[in-house]
């Protein structure tokens, strides 16, 4: 009887231990997805929080570090929130990545020391879309997205930038209302020199654009900067910083341009006035010296 007994008690114990642990399981799972679903608000919103994002990111995936999902789904936003480093683990622990993922795994390794290798997943993801493009059958959307996401990869890591040009091309030709098609082209077409044709399309990606983006405000400020047009590409940029205000690059064009532009103060005086102005120091600080009478 005694025996008994304690045999039930063992089970007992076994069955609230493992009780317990499903429950922690669960907890554990349910913070690391609110980690998750935040840290998506915090890139998707506007204004973007990339670097809290990139905080949550880190939470959920040290919460659950063995979860395929989850890896997969951080790899996607650690890109978009520009850490490479920290994706390019996470996309190459998976077994078989899906396009989109070989797309961003390919831009992570163009902003790292692999760019050879990101290039070359792009230029493969380009020509399967072209051969889809030419079979019948083939949907538009498919072929024209993957063509715009390569395409445009190679474009902003500025190489083989004339197939990046061909393919985000012919995705716009395919979709020509889509902004981020024809902002794709705009870029392409600025890291080929055609500054002009660059602001031409990059204007008609922000009026297809339903909201302010910060991609496409940069991309314009860039290349209103290198027309000459400061007061716009300042305008534009000023947008983006606020947009996505932990973007290294939006800062680094408006130190740019602020180390082309006159200290506000001159910038406020029209060219004759400031002419006159300088030249009435210029007298005043010889006749200080003794110079002129």
């Amino acid at each position: 009887m005694m025996r008994r007994m304690l045999a039930l008690l063992v089970v007992a114990v076994a069955l609230v231990t493992a009780g317990c642990g499903t429950v922690d399981e669960m907890r554990t799972e349910f913070v690391a997805m609110r980690y998750m679903q935040a840290a998506e608000a915090n890139l998707l919103s506007l204004p973007r929080d990339t670097e809290r994002a990139i905080e949550e990111l880190d939470r959920a995936v040290a919460l659950m570090p063995e979860d395929a999902e989850l890896k997969r789904r951080a790899a996607r936003f650690y890109t978009v929130a520009r850490a490479w480093e920290k994706a390019i683990p996470l996309f190459e622990a998976q077994e078989d990545l899906s396009r989109q993922d070989r797309t961003a795994y390919a831009q992570c390794l163009l902003n790292t020391e692999r760019a050879d290798e990101g290039a070359q997943i792009c230029l493969a993801i380009i020509d399967r879309a072209m051969q889809q493009r030419e079979r019948a059958g083939s949907t538009r959307p498919e072929w024209a997205l993957a063509l715009n996401d390569a395409g445009y990869t190679l474009a902003d890591a500025d190489v083989h930038v004339d197939r990046a040009h061909e393919a985000v091309l012919a995705a716009m030709e395919a979709m020509p209302l889509q902004g981020a098609f024809v902002d794709s082209v705009g870029w392409a077409l600025y890291r080929k020199g055609e500054l002009v044709d660059a602001a031409f399309y990059l204007e008609r990606a922000r009026r297809h654009t339903p909201r302010e983006d910060p991609e496409i405000l940069y991309h314009l400020g860039v290349v209103y900067a290198r027309l000459g047009r400061y007061g716009e590409a300042t305008d534009a940029l000023d947008g983006a910083r606020k947009l996505a205000p932990g973007w290294d690059a939006v800062r680094e064009e408006l130190r740019r341009l602020g180390r082309i532009l006159p200290p506000p103060a001159l910038a406020a005086f029209a060219p004759s006035e400031f002419i006159i102005r300088r030249s009435t120091v210029i007298e005043t600080s010889a006749i200080h010296h003794g110079r002129l009478s």
